[in-house]
């Protein structure tokens, strides 16, 4: 027991020096061999190369690749309806789709392989915020409802002029509203590639 005496004594003293605040850099004493330069401590001054680019002078650079082909897909627009056009082969559009559908976790109600299509449910109007006509507004002007339940879109996978093209069609097979069209296109184009 009284081995330990002491042994208690040093660990008691040991932690009772690093319970104190840690020196800084200006308060601790080094060798002189170990002095850090002040040049390196501070932040360095922008030398004249590192300068911010000129966006005019940018404006007239080539660029070293052909920025049409720097873009995997596009999406176009044939009278009216919008596709996008897929740089791939129509079996590896069709899993990529079905891929890029999962990544979006949109509901895929069918699939259809020999058709090449999928059927998945969607509210356009999902991000908006819509309010509803009250109980009198219903009752005394005959105001009706906003239907906000999903809605079904078929994302066809076709090839057109020998390209292979995805668009979006409505449940029946119709065009679907260009608008719901270019925003589900658009999020298929993000994840495709």
């Amino acid at each position: 027991m009284a081995r330990c005496v002491p042994a208690v004594l040093l660990a008691a003293g040991l932690l009772g020096g690093c319970a104190t605040d840690p020196l800084t850099r200006d308060e601790a004493d080094y060798p002189e061999h170990l002095v850090i330069p002040p040049d390196l401590v501070g932040k360095p001054e922008p030398a004249e190369e590192d300068a911010a680019p000129d966006p005019e002078a940018d404006a007239d650079a080539e660029l070293p690749v052909d920025v049409a082909r720097t873009i995997p897909s596009r999406l176009t627009e044939v009278d009216g309806d919008p596709r996008l056009v897929l740089d791939m082969g129509i079996n590896q559009a069709w899993t990529g789709a079905g891929a890029a559908l999962n990544r979006l976790d949109f509901t895929v109600l069918e699939r259809q392989r020999d058709d090449l299509y999928y059927l998945i449910r969607y509210e356009p109007r999902a991000d908006e915020e819509i309010e509803q006509p009250g109980v009198f507004a219903r009752w005394f002007r005959g105001a009706e409802r906003i239907d906000t339940s999903p809605q079904r879109f078929r994302i066809q996978i076709a090839r057109e002029d020998g390209q292979v093209v995805a668009k979006v069609r409505d449940e029946d097979g119709e065009p679907a509203a260009a608008a719901v069209a270019e925003r589900l296109l658009t999020l298929l184009d993000r994840q495709l590639y």
